[in-house]
């Protein structure tokens, strides 16, 4: 999944930062709760759900753009990639 995500982002490079602010209620509330349930995994030390719900969130924002939760996403993802065994994918 690690993979494929950052594959996407290679693909879409960084011109899905130039795009607007996205005001869709629905990328919101679903980036939101996929932030929610990786935090919620952390804790329930089930990493691969962590790792599937925020490479999901990743690529849901590639696509649809940026949001108010995009900052969040990013964050949780970049301690997805850097963890040690993970530490290779960058």
């Amino acid at each position: 999944m690690l993979v494929e995500t950052l594959k996407m982002y290679e693909e879409v490079g960084d011109k899905w930062l130039e795009g607007e602010k996205t005001d869709d209620k629905t990328l919101q509330t679903t980036l939101q709760f996929y932030n929610v349930i990786a935090l919620a995994s952390y804790f329930c030390k089930s990493y691969s759900m962590v790792v599937y719900f925020t490479c999901k969130a990743v690529q849901l924002t590639l696509h649809r753009g940026l949001c108010e939760h995009t900052i969040i996403t990013l964050l949780q993802f970049t301690s997805v990639v850097t963890k040690d065994e993970n530490a290779v994918q960058c």
